[in-house]
């Protein structure tokens, strides 16, 4: 997934988007979030703002 930060303060914001997102909790009905964190660091954009690329695996729970 990228997400896209824009706005003065987007490295600031980044930072604090990522900061322990390998130890987050998620709860997302039907399936575990196995693993998550970024594909590549951020990335700065000409217009300021920052993109991050996070990538995820999941697992269906079958019930």
């Amino acid at each position: 997934m990228e997400l896209r930060v824009p706005g003065p303060d987007a490295i600031q914001l980044a930072e604090r988007l990522t900061q322990g997102l390998a130890d987050a909790e998620f709860s997302i009905p039907g399936q575990i979030v196995a693993d998550i964190g970024l594909e590549l660091p951020p990335i700065r954009n000409f217009d300021g703002s920052v993109s991050l690329y996070i990538e995820a695996l999941t697992i269906s729970e079958q019930g």
